[in-house]
């Protein structure tokens, strides 16, 4: 299927060189406290590229991409290099190389991610193909979810859903509201959302009291297979035909 897809990844890294402190932008409440992530900038020839410290003590680089296919979306987190993929361009993999910046092994070999998807007509995209989307599944990967759990949320008839992956570090947001994706989404909360899965994935809390990220912290939580305190009141679910 033709899709633009807009990927942000977070990769837990070694502690980089070469770093200066990130811009002053005003406050944002998305988190509970100011320092949960302090942002840095790594300039290389020209160009600036975004690091993170969490209050843990833990790096983080993040990036985003721009994909065209399944298949793309699925190789863009791709952070270490197994045999099978040894012929393939894996352009993070690259671009972290050229960068002198050290990904950290934790079990798995792709970053965090979280996608965009904007879309004509939500009701139209099949559920497969949003789970898909939110699983980073390439094309030819097999089907073992039976269902996708989301959020959704409607403004001036136009629909936002956010979909959970299952035990793939990642997540979507589908849109058809095209002001929320370019105005909003792409420049703060595709970031701000992504930073507040990874801090609850590695260490199990929600930094945030606010309602849409309390809202997603239940939904991540609904996806993990050791986790069982999400509210199922709270999210909906939709099988996959």
């Amino acid at each position: 299927m033709d899709m633009t897809l807009y990927s942000e990844m977070a990769i837990p890294i070694k502690s980089p060189f070469g770093f200066m402190p990130g811009k002053e932008t005003p406050r944002d409440f998305t988190f509970d406290k100011e320092d949960r992530f302090k942002d840095y900038i790594l300039e290389k020839e020209g160009q600036s590229y975004d690091i993170s410290l969490d209050d843990h003590g833990q790096w983080y680089f993040f990036t985003s991409m721009k994909c065209h296919s399944l298949d793309e979306l699925k190789l863009s987190r791709q952070i270490f290099r197994p045999p099978y993929l040894k012929d393939e361009e894996l352009k993070l993999i690259d671009l972290m190389a050229s960068l002198n910046i050290k990904p950290i092994y934790e079990g798995h070999d792709k970053a965090y991610g979280h996608v965009l998807s904007l879309v004509s007509d939500l009701d139209s995209v099949p559920a497969f193909k949003q789970a898909r989307i939110a699983n980073y599944d390439g094309s030819d990967d097999p089907t073992i979810i039976k269902k996708i759990h989301f959020i959704e949320n409607e403004y001036k008839g136009e629909k936002t859903r956010l979909i959970s992956g299952f035990e793939t570090r990642s997540f979507a947001t589908v849109t058809e509201n095209e002001f929320y994706a370019e105005e909003i989404h792409l420049p703060g909360n595709a970031r701000n959302y992504l930073k507040l899965f990874v801090y609850f994935s590695r260490y199990g809390f929600l930094p945030s009291q606010q309602m849409m990220p309390r809202f997603l912290g239940n939904l991540w939580a609904s996806t993990q297979s050791l986790n069982t305190t999400a509210n199922p009141a709270l999210f909906k679910d939709e099988g996959i035909k």
